[in-house]
């Protein structure tokens, strides 16, 4: 796995101004334009991602779809994300909200995602009202900190999305699974707004999702491999401090079929756990693409 130093050109004053833009336009793509009560329009950006549309960026515009139509005091706690076609990057979206349920401590919504008459995604999402409880979590893996030796720039990390977030990686085998774990947090001050954050956070949770799935089973995903997301969840168990560093794991589970699941967990620098994630991704190698 070729990796570069964290030393190297990422951290030179124009890759900061780079990073610096493109979270600004990463922000300003999640602010929807409402066509009517439960319609919304998002556009993405060639300069962002080119070519095709990104599936962790889709997903957050489709949480912020469904977060502006939540009462006040709804958080979001769960996502549940299916791809279903790609579509080009310079053609609008139309994002259309179903109202599922509106409780007092719960609320559910669907999002249907529409470029060209296409659905090409649905996103289901479920919203809690903050409640008190006893806390039982897993225990955070043991790594040094971010600014510690030993970490790397992850595979692709110039890419434009992920310019948008500081990142510290590495690569480990684990019983014979690939495991990867990398710090991130944004390269600059996000607004403190709860709805944004988790649209920012849902971005983030979709770098390198699949890697683990592909590489555990001896593919090269910078070769003639074929890797697409199918789906993508997250259970939101605090709300993101995206002030600070994070701690992304991500653990393959299992490859068959063509079909490679990857579990991750997040957790902040004291050890909490912040959300877990799964993603699901068609593999396919060589001679099967």
């Amino acid at each position: 796995m070729a990796e570069r130093d964290p030393g190297d050109a990422s951290d030179s004053p124009v890759s900061t101004a780079r990073g610096a833009e493109n979270l600004a336009l990463l922000i300003t793509l999640l602010e929807l334009e409402p066509l009517d009560v439960d319609r919304f329009r998002a556009v993405n950006d060639m300069a962002l991602t080119p070519n095709r549309l990104f599936g962790g960026l889709i997903a957050a515009q489709a949480l912020q779809a469904a977060q502006r139509t939540v009462p006040a005091g709804f958080a979001v706690h769960s996502l549940h994300t299916a791809f279903l076609r790609t579509g080009p990057a310079d053609v609008p979206l139309t994002l259309v909200v179903h109202r599922s349920r509106d409780g007092r401590s719960f609320a559910s919504r669907t999002v249907t995602v529409i470029q060209s008459d296409q659905v090409i995604c649905t996103l289901t999402a479920s919203f809690h009202v903050e409640e008190p409880s006893a806390v039982h979590e897993a225990l955070m893996p043991i790594v040094p900190g971010p600014d510690a030796d030993g970490w790397s720039e992850p595979l692709d990390a110039d890419w434009g999305p992920q310019l948008a977030f500081e990142h510290r990686g590495r690569v480990e085998k684990v019983d014979g699974a690939v495991v990867r774990r990398y710090w991130t947090r944004p390269v600059g001050a996000v607004p403190d707004d709860p709805a944004l954050r988790a649209c920012l956070f849902t971005v983030l949770t979709d770098f390198w999702a699949m890697l683990p799935a592909v590489e555990s089973i001896g593919l090269d995903p910078t070769g003639p491999t074929q890797h697409i997301s199918l789906d993508h969840s997250i259970w939101f168990h605090r709300s993101v401090p995206l002030e600070e560093w994070l701690l992304v794991e991500q653990r393959s589970v299992a490859t068959v079929n063509s079909r490679g699941l990857v579990f991750g967990s997040v957790f902040t620098a004291d050890g909490a756990t912040i959300a877990s994630v799964a993603q699901e991704a068609l593999i396919r190698g060589p001679r099967e693409a």
